[in-house]
């Protein structure tokens, strides 16, 4: 039986599989999957992905809602994915960790909105017991491994635009120690409320907090900015911004899966380019009875 860990916050993206300069080697991030295995293995052609060569990276809730969620870990796995955790998977780990009697450290991080902005962190109900019965040990490892945040070693967007972090739902603008940052708010947020926007908010009253980060990105020095890849907010879908970069385009719903790809040319330029395959319908509500 596989152990849990403790969650892990913020990883680094290793700099020996940074692509090279000239090299051909991309980065390839990829928006909420949510099981829809033949989309996320369609989308991998398309960007034309070269394991070995490509570097691909997953911006969380890979697994959930749609038809296969095995089938997405075998690939993702197959090709050496990077991950960060999304909610879904968090919700996963945590089920396993009660079904087998284990502490799970991130204990707070499922949001009941019934409970109020500020608090009710509860299991959510969903069909992650059913991958559980499914997932091999390594799968489940594989799911446990993925961070909260992953930085990465460069500046893929110029130096102007700051350092590059990797999260499933945003980050609170005015948190600079990213170690702080909330586990819920890296997993759930979605709007800002209160005084300032002060308060995170996993429901669509408010400001939405790319907005925020945003603004507040512009008033920082280049050498203090960040840009975030981030998903979660399928309602709002593809949305790219100056310092943040919303790659979930409500695939499961029947929209689009979307890649973002970052390439180095031979000076050593980041380019980048956003593509996206047509997703079939996987949400019981919207077909046909």
């Amino acid at each position: 039986m596989y152990e849990v860990t403790a969650t892990v916050k913020v990883a680094e993206y290793p700099r020996e599989l940074m692509p090279l300069a000239g090299s051909a080697e991309r980065l390839v991030f990829i928006g909420d999957i949510h099981g829809c295995n033949e989309e996320f293995a369609a989308l991998l052609d398309k960007v034309e992905f070269q394991k070995g060569k490509d570097k691909l990276i997953l911006l969380g809730d890979f697994i959930s809602k749609g038809p296969d969620s095995i089938a997405v870990m075998e690939l993702a796995m197959e090709n050496d994915a990077a991950c960060v955790r999304g909610n879904h998977e968090n919700t996963l780990l945590r089920r396993y960790a009660k079904k087998h009697r284990m502490h799970f450290d991130n204990d707070d991080g499922d949001y009941d909105s019934a409970h109020g902005d500020n608090g009710g962190f509860v299991t959510i109900m969903a069909d992650e017991k059913k991958i559980i019965k499914k997932a091999t040990q390594a799968q489940i490892e594989y799911i446990d491994s993925c961070p909260l945040i992953l930085t990465i070693p460069e500046k893929i967007f110029g130096e102007d635009h700051g350092d590059v972090s990797a999260v499933h739902a945003g980050l609170m603008w005015d948190v600079m120690d990213y170690e702080h940052q909330d586990p819920a708010v890296l997993l759930y947020m979605r709007t800002l409320l209160g005084p300032h926007n002060s308060t995170a908010s996993p429901t669509r009253r408010g400001v939405l907090w790319k907005e925020v980060w945003n603004d507040f990105q512009e008033l920082l020095p280049p050498v203090e900015r960040r840009t975030v890849l981030y998903g979660h907010d399928a309602k709002t879908g593809l949305a790219i911004m100056e310092y943040s970069k919303g790659l979930d385009s409500r695939c499961y719903k029947g929209d689009y899966l979307t890649a973002l790809v970052a390439e180095k040319d031979v000076e050593g330029n980041w380019t980048h380019e956003v593509i996206s395959v047509k997703c079939a319908v996987h949400d019981p509500k919207l077909l046909p009875n």
